[in-house]
């Protein structure tokens, strides 16, 4: 079976959620949601960021994270993200980095509800699909939850149904975005509360889970778990058809992903970020350090054809 039963989905995550990593995880389940790495509404309206999700255009399941607090800017971008087939609009209000941070949005819009009030009416008068909004328990050194009920109090007042909630604070300032990843203690109780205060709107937890298994608890108090950088080593986790023994299947979607890669992206729109998503897909089996030099080998070469005839021929097997 496919985890289906339970609801999972992949965090956005800056230089892995890119459009070939949608596209990969398309591949190991179509039913997984992933959601793409964080985009400035910015540069989704001056530039061709999105190029490859419209050549990519058979995705299913993926939504677009956008950031800006520009109101009618956020609503342009969501149009345009909305044209090129996305299925949902999440509004970023979590990012806790220096550059998000002096530029008034991240993080910092979970303590300006009233302006995330006018960016999800603006964005709902252009777009048809699903607004979304992720952000974390609190900010700096809070303690309340009055900030968090406070902010979905307001933004229900817009129909927002679907809540992100990164189960840390944000500390801004102190701590780069990678300590903000992990530094912060883990508070799962307090999402709990807001799931049992907020009954009527989705809620969906992030932060410290590693895999699809021994989570019947937490699901008993949430509606969703995303999974980040864990989903991003072992996609394969998202499938339970596919178990640490099916070398075979493996192989298959990975030949199948080189397949399209070279069929719809020539030498001018090689990305080097579409094989390293791969590059150590097949840590733990034979074979695996020699597949990883065919990778690199390929990303300085620019050529695919070794490697589609590597996975072809018994070279990656189990231990």
């Amino acid at each position: 079976m496919v985890v289906s039963d339970m609801f999972y989905c992949v965090a956005p995550m800056m230089g892995k959620t890119d459009s070939f990593f949608c596209y990969l995880l398309n591949l190991v389940n179509k039913k997984t949601l992933v959601y793409t790495e964080m985009m400035h509404a910015e540069s989704i309206i001056r530039t061709n960021i999105l190029e490859n999700y419209n050549i990519l255009n058979n995705l299913s399941n993926v939504a677009i994270q956008i950031a800006g607090s520009d109101p009618r800017r956020l609503a342009l971008a969501a149009k345009k993200a909305e044209n090129y087939g996305f299925n949902e609009i999440n509004i970023n209000c979590g990012c806790p980095s220096k550059r998000v941070v002096s530029g008034s949005f991240g993080i910092n819009l979970l303590l300006n509800p009233s302006l995330v009030r006018e960016c999800v009416e603006e964005i709902k008068n252009k777009v048809s699909k699903q607004v979304s909004i992720k952000t974390r328990i609190g900010v700096d050194s809070q303690t309340s939850d009055n900030v968090l009920d406070y902010f979905l109090i307001e933004l229900n007042k817009e129909y927002i149904n679907k809540y992100i909630i990164h189960a840390r604070i944000a500390i801004r300032g102190k701590l780069n975005t990678k300590d903000n990843l992990s530094v912060p203690s883990l508070n799962y109780e307090r999402v709990f509360r807001l799931k049992e205060k907020f009954k009527g709107n989705k809620i969906i937890i992030n932060g410290g889970f590693k895999n699809t298994d021994y989570n019947k608890e937490v699901f008993k108090n949430i509606d969703g778990i995303m999974i980040g950088r864990e989903a991003y080593k072992n996609p394969w986790m998202f499938n339970k058809n596919i178990n640490s023994n099916d070398i075979d299947k493996k192989k298959k979607i990975i030949y199948l992903y080189l397949s399209f890669l070279k069929n719809n992206f020539q030498k001018h729109l090689f990305n080097k970020n579409s094989l390293l998503h791969i590059q150590n897909i097949f840590n733990g089996y034979k074979g695996a350090k020699n597949w990883r030099q065919k990778v690199a080998i390929a990303i300085q070469n620019k050529d695919l054809n070794d490697l589609l005839k590597f996975i072809d021929c018994d070279n990656i097997n189990r231990i």
